[in-house]
């Protein structure tokens, strides 16, 4: 037990520690991590990646540029990793965050939604697809705020006994629209004025119509009414609506899934 209390000893003990330390975790150099291995599968994915933006297969010579800029990708990515390049950076935490994302829906994704799925759909949101109604419209301009006397002249306008001409101001609008949609008259007019033309009758003068650019008299001398289109004439937008939704699904249910194992805490949120 004397011996134990040696300096010497008590040296080549610690010399013995600090060498098995390095021993065991390789100190500078872990050989795990040096290691680059370019299998089949990749270079597989190469070619293809290759072949997707080419249209044809890598040259061997195109080959092994891409090979060597896999390998410099890998010794840069792994030499980031150890600086902890990777650790508190905004852009990589939302790279990650969109890759999850997009792991989680491709998990439950269905690429190809039955007729009947895409039917129901489009049966649950009729008014996304319906149809417009088209107009042929003839529309007066009284100005932004006509007077009453304008106005008034109306009955006159439907009698034949006032002239369109006498009483419309100038603008650089259509006089007449022939077979408008809604999208077509809203560019025109406004939504406010687009809307107002479902509730007036045909061939008569009605207003004043408000619209972006003030008052108008409007006359609609014939319209065809909106319809909800047969499936096939709408199938690739609610297709994509479809896959939109059931994208969003998925995302929920992953989150909700994640969010249980959290307890998170926000100053000044109980």
């Amino acid at each position: 037990m004397k011996l134990l209390k040696e300096p010497l000893i008590h040296f080549l003990g610690g010399a013995l520690l600090v060498f098995a330390f390095f021993w065991a975790t390789g100190s500078n150099r872990d050989p795990a991590d040096y290691e680059i291995t370019i299998g089949d599968s990749d270079i597989a994915r190469l070619k293809a990646g290759w072949a997707q933006n080419f249209r044809r297969p890598p040259t061997e010579q195109e080959l092994d540029g891409l090979i060597d800029q896999e390998i410099k990708e890998e010794v840069y990515y792994r030499e980031a990793l150890r600086l902890g390049l990777d650790r508190n950076d905004p852009l990589i935490r939302r790279r990650l965050f969109t890759k999850m994302r997009l792991l989680d829906n491709q998990e439950g994704a269905e690429d190809n939604p039955s007729d009947e799925q895409l039917q129901k759909w489009l049966n649950d949101h009729p008014d996304k697809y319906a149809r417009s109604a088209i107009y042929d419209l003839e529309q007066i301009y009284l100005g932004q705020n006509p007077d009453r006397s304008v106005v008034a002249k109306l009955d006159g306008l439907n009698q034949g006994t006032v002239q369109p001409d006498i009483i419309g101001q100038p603008i650089a609008l259509p006089a007449k629209l022939d077979q408008a949609d809604i999208s077509q008259i809203s560019r025109e007019f406004g939504e406010k004025f687009a809307a107002e033309l479902s509730d007036l009758p045909l061939g008569q003068w009605q207003g004043p119509i408000d619209s972006g650019f003030g008052k108008h008299f409007v006359k609609i001398t014939a319209k065809i009414p909106g319809r909800t289109p047969a499936l096939d004439d709408v199938r690739q937008s609610v297709a994509n609506d479809w896959q939109a939704a059931q994208t969003e699904r998925l995302e929920e249910a992953a989150f909700d899934k994640y969010r249980k194992q959290y307890d998170i805490k926000v100053s000044g949120r109980e």
